[in-house]
């Protein structure tokens, strides 16, 4: 991923995954751990 990205732009994109997943009651560690394990945590749709 940061090979995408400028170092300010993956900031915001990590940023923005912590701060969606703790809008749906996910920590931030836990967030980032299911993320470096490969099973990315994504919000259910309506």
């Amino acid at each position: 991923m940061p090979a995408l990205f400028g170092g300010a732009e993956w900031f915001c994109a990590v940023r923005s995954y912590v701060a969606t997943a703790a809008k749906h009651g996910i920590g931030m560690f836990a967030a980032l751990a299911h993320l470096v394990e490969g099973d990315c945590w994504m919000p259910e749709t309506a």
